[in-house]
């Protein structure tokens, strides 16, 4: 485990008037604040101003009276206790431990893990002094919400607020780094003053121009789709398709080795901060032959959040809680949606009502991020606290790497040019990270033998499992240089002629936090594991593309105030309207497969130490370590992993800035993503077991159920 777990914001939940109340029932004689709070002597804290300020624009100091509403303060445990929750958290998912699926209620939590009571009043007692208003006190006491003037809260810790813009938006952020009295820091890890809030992770298909799709046609295979476009058939995966590829049919028919499961009794969540119209799920539900299954969806604001109405995240919404349905179609979907503030995210409000509220999901999906310190540390101390406090609770968490390949932070853009980082949300230890892989069918022109033209017996097109390699649509990676007849990336990259289609930062995400050091289950012996002592993404992927190689999602979104086309999957601009990829789908059918671990297990935590556990067991065997690499097929039915093992997530990226390797090739002045700017280094190949690019790779779901 890390030493520390830097982590989250616990958010809203006891009124103020209950802090004595849940004071008392806090462990009391341990307190770390001595008596006196003095502003003579500041502890300042490192890395809390946002990175996101390097590509920022300063429009000046906010306002003086510009009010500031539900700001969070991060409070952390006594270091004995937080080495000890940390401890059982990990023993909580070791089979043989007398803690092994014990879980803990937020009650619990509060009163055997929190702050000390007297620590948290004299912490309210100093905002208050500095003229803030203590709002809430989270029911584990992890955090505090408060609110102040932008002058206020800048003197209070010693900082000017300014305004910013970046790429259209306004935020604001501290102009310099926090401080506070140092006799509150054995307690407060500081403040979140800043706005850059993740991002949801999902990305529309790549478009024909409108001349070709003049005569597009779109053909219905059961309830899969193809279209054809000037002689390039696109084929959408569908969820009797994904059934087929991950091989659930048989968990549905209960002849599977498991027999039949199919989430029944289990409830999953997913972490919004839009509303989604009900009648979209059940459309898709619909159209995609699910609505036999007795699923349901309920739309929730959990803790009394706000509700956020529609907004322009509503796809990402959609999506999430149609596929993780989709893959658990008996599971009952709570979609759990906050709305975001000037001060708030509005998905961490709702994870973190979710997980203090005493939740019933066993499994939750997040499918939004950024960079590691995009928002400063403090965000993140936030996050990770409420996500080990989740999996102390036997949730499991799961959440998508990214799609910027080996720089989430320049997502979208044509060249890369922050280097290597990954995503803060997905780089704790106490969640499970989610890649995304394509399908190499396409590259080796076997589309055939993996689909059909004619209706299956599942009523999707896919024929069966279909050999994957990582999710890349730049010049930079080796399956489209190659595919290209490029004598390598930087040729590829810098060619006039691959620029236009080929330069992005667009693929699933992967590498090496700046932040959280490697948890002790990551080493269990699986090849590949780099033994770099930080915590490594991804842990595990699915199929994730949005069409470079020709196969992308489908989902159900009709509002078109915010961006939606009806769901009408026969028309050709319909079709392409509803066609996207990203690891946002590929985190919530994973949370659907998690609901499916639970109906035969119970809640079972973090998924991630046994996921290395069960890999571990699988390269021990010399056949199966071979025979379950996707170069081979068909895999070996006894394969819980499909093992990537050829391809990259790198990217195109701009000569001189941090990572990015060039020679005399780049003529242009276009590098590859590198960890080396003197060597080529690519960030990062997929290799034999366990990489940086797909993880573990990806798996059969009744072998995994199996195993586990």
């Amino acid at each position: 485990m890390s030493s520390r777990n830097f982590v989250h914001r616990a958010g809203l939940g006891c009124a103020l008037a209950c802090l004595a109340a849940a004071g008392a029932q806090a462990a009391t004689g341990s307190a770390l604040i001595g008596a006196s709070v003095s502003e003579t002597s500041l502890a300042t804290l490192s890395h809390s101003m946002p990175s996101a300020l390097a590509s920022a624009t300063d429009t000046g100091p906010l306002a003086s009276g510009h009010a500031l509403e539900h700001l969070q303060l991060a409070l952390k445990r006594p270091a004995d206790k937080q080495a000890a929750l940390d401890a059982l958290v990990l023993a909580q998912t070791t089979k043989g431990s007398a803690e092994y699926h014990r879980w803990l209620t937020p009650a619990e939590l509060r009163d055997q893990y929190g702050p000390d009571a007297a620590d948290i009043a004299t912490t309210v007692a100093w905002l208050q002094s500095r003229g803030l208003v203590v709002n809430k006190v989270s029911p584990t006491g992890m955090s505090i919400d408060f609110s102040g003037t932008a002058a206020s809260v800048g003197a209070a810790f010693h900082t000017v607020l300014h305004g910013y813009t970046r790429s259209g938006q306004r935020h604001f952020a501290a102009s310099g780094e926090q401080s506070f009295p140092s006799a509150l820091s054995p307690v407060v890890e500081g403040a979140v003053l800043g706005n850059f809030f993740p991002r949801p992770m999902l990305v529309a298909s790549r478009k024909p121009s409108a001349a070709a799709l003049a005569g597009a046609q779109v053909h219905k295979v059961g309830s899969s789709y193809t279209m054809a476009v000037q002689g390039t058939t696109f084929y959408a995966v569908t969820p009797s398709d994904f059934h087929t590829i991950y091989d659930e049919n048989g968990l549905f028919s209960g002849s599977s080795v498991v027999g039949k499961v199919t989430g029944k009794g289990v409830t999953l969540a997913v972490a919004e901060q839009t509303d989604i119209n009900p009648a979209d799920v059940q459309n898709f539900r619909s159209q995609f032959g699910l609505s036999g299954y007795a699923g349901t969806l309920s739309i929730t604001h959990p803790g009394g959040c706000v509700d956020p109405g529609f907004t322009a995240d509503e796809g990402e919404a959609a999506l999430d809680a149609e596929w993780s349905g989709a893959v658990a179609p008996d599971a009952t979907v709570i979609e759990a949606a906050c709305s975001s503030s000037e001060t708030g995210f509005g998905v961490m409000t709702a994870l973190q009502n979710l997980v203090e509220g005493g939740t019933t999901a066993s499994a939750i999906s997040v499918s939004y991020g950024g960079a590691e310190f995009e928002n400063g540390v403090v965000f993140l101390t936030e996050w990770s606290n409420l996500v080990e406090e989740g999996a102390a609770e036997g949730i499991s968490i799961f959440v998508s790497t990214g799609d910027g390949a080996a720089d989430i932070a320049d997502t979208g853009a044509t060249l890369a040019t922050s280097g290597i980082n990954v995503n803060g949300l997905a780089s704790n230890i106490y969640d499970t990270a989610v890649g995304g892989t394509d399908f190499g069918d396409t590259v080796v022109g076997l589309n055939s033998t993996f689909w059909s033209s004619t209706n299956s017996s599942t009523g999707g097109s896919a024929k069966s499992y279909v050999p994957e390699i990582p999710w890349d649509n730049s010049c930079g990676s080796y399956v489209n240089w190659a595919g290209a007849g490029a004598a390598g990336p930087l040729q590829n990259c810098n060619n006039p002629q691959t620029a236009a289609t080929y330069q992005n930062v667009v693929g699933g995400s992967g590498g090496q936090s700046l932040l959280f050091a490697k948890p002790s289950w990551q080493l269990t012996g699986v090849p590949g594991v780099p033994k770099d002592g930080v915590r490594d993404l991804p842990d595990i992927s699915l199929f994730a593309s949005n069409g470079q190689w020709n196969h992308f999602y489908l989902e159900c979104m009709s509002n078109t105030a915010e961006g939606g086309v009806p769901c009408d999957f026969t028309n050709p601009n319909n079709f392409l309207g509803s066609a996207f990829g990203g690891t946002s789908f590929a985190a919530p059918d994973f949370a659907g497969i998690a609901a499916l671990v639970a109906e035969l297990y119970g809640k079972v935590g973090n998924m991630a130490p046994a996921l290395y556990q069960i890999a571990k067991v699988q390269y021990k065997n010399k056949l199966l370590a071979t025979q379950c690499q996707t170069t081979n097929f068909p895999a070996n039915p006894l394969c819980v992993f499909h093992d990537v093992a050829v391809g990259d997530n790198s990217v195109a990226c701009q000569a001189g800035t941090p990572n990015c390797y060039t020679n005399s090739l780049s003529t242009k002045g276009i590098g590859i993503s590198s960890t080396s700017t003197t060597t080529q280094s690519t960030a990062f190949n997929a290799g034999v077991g366990y990489d940086l690019a797909t993880g573990l790779g990806s798996v059969d779901i009744p072998q995994l159920l199996l195993n586990f």
